[in-house]
């Protein structure tokens, strides 16, 4: 068999390469919808806050009898120590017996072990954290009348701290109802609503999500549910307004999302989904394409 040689000055065509594939994988979104406990961040970091707070502060708790009297006692004070006499009913209480054993026994460790702080606002403030954190995650509150509540719940707060002693004041007006936890009390709650969150934010929060590719979603609504395989041209995608307090200053600019089924008119409900404001017009322009894969 001969070969034709080609004829002189012509240059051969270089081989043609097939298009690659694209692999659809490597262009989706998955949205995370969080439980209610994520927004509870600020309970365990302000815990930790007051609880370091209190223990720089080194004050002592003492636990003494409804009639106990406190004077000078002028004889033992001199210039750098003021001496003071504790007068109680008997039988003494626990904890006096332990403070006098330890102040006349070496080894015996401090006087008075219980650690608090002798500031007024600082329980008051962990607790109105506490109980507005839990109110807002579990009465949603979306548009202006959650400016309007947020607004007047700092107004007041910040009033009252700025007053001198205006806590104090204020709870002395109210039969001096004074809050005070100890620091095991607030390491305590802080350490027990983290454990709680890391648990429900990187464990079982993963398991709820939405994962989106191009004309094509698959969604898991709750945990241990089947994953649904829907196709993009069924669903229209609707974010909800947001609550100001609960998806904004909480939640990290988060937003619920309302997935509707066009032929069946079915809602799926995704709360709590994180960044959802700078992804939603992405996931929507995801969705309205066709997947086209090459073999």
């Amino acid at each position: 068999m001969s070969t034709t040689p080609p004829p002189p000055g012509h240059t051969p065509a270089p081989p043609v390469t097939p298009p690659k594939a694209v692999d659809p994988q490597k262009r989706e979104i998955t949205l995370i919808s969080h439980s209610m406990l994520f927004y509870w961040w600020p309970i365990w970091v302000l815990g930790y806050i007051v609880a370091l707070v209190t223990y720089a502060e080194d004050h002592r708790l003492a636990i003494v009898p409804a009639d106990t009297r406190v004077v000078v006692d002028k004889g033992n004070s001199d210039q750098t120590h003021t001496a003071y006499s504790v007068v109680v009913t008997n039988p003494p209480t626990k904890l006096l017996d332990q403070a006098e054993r330890s102040t006349s026994v070496p080894g015996e460790g401090p006087t008075f072990k219980t650690r608090v702080s002798q500031k007024a606002w600082l329980g008051p403030v962990f607790c109105v954290v506490l109980l507005l954190t839990v109110l807002i995650t579990n009465v949603p509150l979306r548009g202006v009348w959650s400016f309007v509540v947020l607004l007047l719940v700092l107004v007041l707060a910040l009033g009252i701290t700025l007053v001198p002693n205006g806590w104090d004041n204020l709870l002395a007006a109210v039969g001096n109802l004074h809050i005070y936890i100890n620091l095991a009390g607030y390491l305590f709650i802080a350490t027990t609503v983290l454990v709680l969150w890391v648990v429900s934010v990187f464990i079982f929060d993963q398991r709820t999500y939405m994962r989106v590719t191009p004309g094509h979603i698959a969604i898991c609504e709750h945990i241990g549910a089947s994953i649904r395989d829907i196709d993009g041209s069924r669903v229209e995608l609707e974010k909800k307004r947001d609550d100001m307090f609960r998806h904004w200053l909480l939640g990290f600019f988060s937003g619920d999302i309302v997935i509707k089924l066009t032929d069946s008119k079915e809602e799926i409900r995704l709360p709590n989904v994180l960044w959802i404001g700078w992804r939603i017009e992405q996931v929507q322009r995801l969705i309205r394409e066709k997947s086209t894969v090459s073999s």
